[in-house]
């Protein structure tokens, strides 16, 4: 592995730990947490893992994030307890990951543990239970550093060159990337922001092209709606699929996906392929998304993908030429959601 030899050049990425569940659902609010984690931004690349029963363990993450070239790793145990796991088990991880990345820098942050903070949750879960508090339906509470990060924003944009539903969208993909350009290259069809809020507002589902986009989406936020996030691509026959047909395992998962796209919001972040298969599918009368998020990323059918998308006379939201990704796609979905439920809470 090449890794660079000067600090300032070093790419660092967070790890959020928690210890893993054979109840799906279970792993759900460790992803959420990464999600928010990334979305307040300063963290380069986050990304949740499990120490056993989930996807992706510790090895498997770390070698994700050694793959797309980051050097130096925090890794932050969602345990409460400094217990066998924290003390013994995760060090021993981390060890086998230097040994095997010969150069990568590897910090273990301190667990939960006792923290004033967790007090204010515990109380406030004791008093909704006894009725005395009720529980939030929405999540907007702004961190104090993402407030600010939009006051930024908001003072070095000429909001009055978009309307009021493309803005907030479009604010929200400036704050995750840091790049203004995208006030530029964002592009919506008529009605698309409006058709993506009422799918949401219908309980329409989400279909992902790949894992990251599926668990950056704020899970807290769905569950008002009853909407459901699925992603086929990493799925034990999506190899079998792609390989069999010549394609790639997200175009694969476009057609697994085919039960569930009529009306959905279809969030592509990563892949061109996905893109380009979906509306394929839709061309030979298949199922048409109410909002199709096209965003994929790259110097490879990204650009020829979207351009597609563009001239395809569905309901878009994209960006045109070589920028996007995972990180977008999931910004302009959680730019739905809390559309969504700020008009549900009028």
């Amino acid at each position: 592995m090449a890794t660079s030899s000067g600090k300032e050049n070093s790419k660092k990425a967070v790890l959020i730990l928690g210890h893993g569940s054979k109840a799906e659902g279970a792993n759900e609010t460790l992803r959420e947490v990464a999600a928010c984690v990334k979305e307040r931004g300063g963290y380069g690349f986050v990304l949740p893992a499990f120490l056993q029963l989930a996807y992706p363990n510790i090895n498997e993450a770390i070698g994700m994030m050694v793959e797309k070239g980051y050097t130096d790793i925090t890794v932050m145990p969602y345990f409460l307890y400094l217990g066998l796991h924290v003390k013994d088990d995760i060090p021993a991880e981390l060890d086998e990951a230097r040994k095997r990345h010969p150069g990568l820098k590897v910090t273990m942050a301190r667990c939960l543990g006792f923290d004033g903070r967790l007090i204010d949750v515990t109380v406030d879960r004791i008093e909704e239970a006894s009725g005395k508090k009720a529980p939030a339906i929405f999540p907007f509470d702004q961190h104090p550093i993402e407030k600010e990060s939009f006051r930024i924003i908001s003072s070095e944009l000429d909001e009055s060159a978009f309307d009021a539903l493309r803005l907030p969208v479009i604010k929200r993909v400036i704050h995750t990337t840091a790049d203004f350009e995208f006030k530029d290259i964002l592009k919506f069809s008529p009605g698309s922001v409006e058709a993506g809020i009422e799918a949401i507002k219908a309980g329409r589902g989400i279909i992902t092209d790949v894992k990251m986009v599926e668990s950056g989406i704020t899970k807290g936020r769905l569950k008002p709606f009853g909407v459901t996030v699925r992603c086929f691509s990493s799925d034990a026959d999506i190899t079998a699929a792609a390989a069999e047909a010549g394609t790639t395992k997200t175009a694969a998962s476009m057609r697994k996906a085919v039960p569930y796209l009529e009306g959905s919001i279809a969030a592509i972040g990563n892949a061109p392929t996905a893109l380009t298969e979906l509306l394929k599918i839709v061309r030979e009368g298949g199922p048409r998304p109410a909002l199709i998020v096209g965003v994929p990323v790259g110097f490879v059918g990204a650009v020829e993908s979207k351009a597609e998308l563009l001239g395809s006379g569905l309901t878009f939201i994209t960006a045109s030429g070589r920028k996007g990704g995972s990180t977008v796609a999931v910004a302009i979905v959680n730019a739905l959601l809390i559309e969504a439920g700020q008009m549900a809470l009028k």
